[in-house]
């Protein structure tokens, strides 16, 4: 079919003047990844785990290089791409300490790196700019992309769906389609939270009415999630990231979520809040003044059919955010790239949201000083790590906060490097199982550090005694060390 099908839509507005001087494109790409590095730097290298996701992911990874392999003796929630992207990251960091975290933090250069290009190709090199340093300061972002998580590569590899069909539209080819069809289904082979991006991805690969381009594109994503699948058993890989997500758990009041969505955004990502309300404001004031149908502002123009889809995919992903049965703040990163583009293709007033961003920069920070300059272990959490360091190489261990496990480079038993409530609520983590696991002549630690262990596992303590464990030490409450006497895997 022809290619005009996909002709210019009427404009809203031209996009203000670049700000961004004689800096060729790649240089800003290339700032722009360095500054998303630097800010998440601090917590990628921590000494400690940061939250309980961290200290998951981060001891499956240590299992698979044990030879453990996904939903067959590694238990995932997430989607099958999840822990090979990881196991990736995982050989490019040397398997280092911190080689769990090295695809998240590419997930968070990705993201900085595609919202930039979104918003440069829909609105100008100042609109590309702003968008970038938005997710690349952006709370919830730093949050999802300096530690393990799933939310962050799944975050990083939509945005860059998105670029992909916005090129796709500009100029289409089939391998562009492909290659959009192709990074979306490796977004939501890692989690489906993102697929609100289908939106804007479906709509620019249909722009050009190429039938052959779109069945293509929705094939490789297809095919890729059953190519990520079906080397661990599409079985196990429904039961864990699927009927497992959609099973007994913690459901919360929608208004309650929407009240969580809107209170993490304005302390974890107060420059983006700041940023949209700013654009909105002045968006309105110009809306007064200006005839409808003229355009404002020297230099590029904005499709109001693209502004359009950006809204829309920030709206839709806030819906599903607030729908979704249990709302997790690591969650927010599906929100935060299309808010920044929306906000930087908004902006009429570059020079007035730069001293915004500045008067908010000190109490954003402020909000963030966990997560950006992350202390190491103190108090009784250190205690409990020089105990777990002295343990003797290859000893495998059992906790329910597996982040002391992943720092104390420690791996777990099959199946135990997951204690989360949900999987004790579905019975598919039980005293039993653990009573097996302790079995294990290389087992030598448990450790009780919450009610998960500590008071949801009827009969805990008389089975570990029965493997032959003993309390070595108790730090308080409910938190305990039980070690194997001689212990020696």
């Amino acid at each position: 079919m022809s290619d005009t099908a996909g002709a210019p839509a009427p404009t809203v507005r031209e996009a203000p003047a670049p700000l961004t001087g004689r800096l060729a494109g790649w240089q800003i790409m290339v700032g722009l990844a360095l500054l998303a590095v630097a800010v998440r730097l601090p917590s990628f290298l921590s000494s400690r785990h940061l939250v309980f996701d961290d200290g998951t992911y981060g001891v499956s990874v240590l299992d698979m290089r044990a030879g453990l392999l996904p939903y067959r003796e590694v238990f995932s929630a997430q989607g099958p791409l999840h822990f090979p992207l990881l196991y990736v990251g995982d050989l490019l960091g040397l398997r280092t300490i911190e080689g769990p975290r090295v695809t998240p933090l590419l997930a968070g250069i990705a993201a900085t790196v595609g919202a930039w290009a979104i918003a440069r190709r829909l609105a100008g090199d100042t609109a590309g700019l702003i968008a970038g340093v938005l997710v690349a300061t952006s709370g919830s972002m730093i949050w999802t992309t300096s530690q393990v998580t799933g939310d962050g590569p799944a975050a990083g590899l939509v945005v860059c769906a998105v670029w992909a069909a916005l090129v796709y539209r500009d100029d289409p080819r089939l391998r562009r389609a492909l290659l959009a069809g192709l990074v979306m289904g490796a977004a939501l082979a890692v989690k489906p939270v993102v697929l609100p991006a289908v939106l804007p991805v479906g709509w620019w690969l249909w722009s050009r009415r190429r039938l052959d381009h779109l069945a293509g594109a929705v094939g490789v994503a297809v095919a890729l999630w059953f190519a990520s699948a079906l080397p661990w058993g599409l079985g196990r890989v429904w039961q864990q990231s699927i009927a497992y997500n959609t099973g007994a758990g913690p459901h919360y009041a929608k208004l309650a979520q929407l009240r969580k969505l809107l209170s993490t955004l304005g302390s974890r990502d107060l420059l983006v809040v700041g940023a949209i309300l700013l654009a909105l404001a002045a968006t309105a004031v110009a809306a007064s003044r200006t005839p409808t149908g003229t355009t404002v502002g020297p230099t590029r123009t904005l499709r109001t059919d693209d502004l359009a889809l950006i809204a829309v995919w920030t709206f839709v992903t806030a819906l599903a955010l607030v729908l979704e049965p249990a709302l997790y703040t690591n969650h927010l990163a599906a929100i935060v790239p299309p808010l920044a583009i929306l906000a930087a293709i908004l902006t009429r007033t570059p020079r007035l949201l730069v001293a915004v961003l500045v008067v908010l920069a000190p109490w954003s920070a402020s909000n963030l000083h966990v997560i950006l300059w992350p202390t190491g272990y103190t108090g009784v959490s250190a205690q409990l790590m020089h105990s777990l360091d002295a343990l003797p190489a290859h000893a495998l261990a059992i906790s329910d906060e597996p982040g002391f496990l992943y720092h104390a480079d420690l791996g777990t038993p099959a199946l135990m490097n997951d204690a989360s409530v949900k999987r004790i609520d579905q019975h598919l983590l039980t005293t039993a199982m653990i009573e097996r696991a302790a079995r294990d002549p290389r087992l030598c630690a448990v450790v009780v550090w919450s009610p998960r262990f500590g008071r949801d596992l009827p009969g805990l303590p008389d089975a570990l005694r029965r493997d032959g464990l003993e309390i070595a030490h108790t730090y308080g409450g409910l938190k305990a060390l039980w070690l194997r006497p001689h212990c020696n895997p």
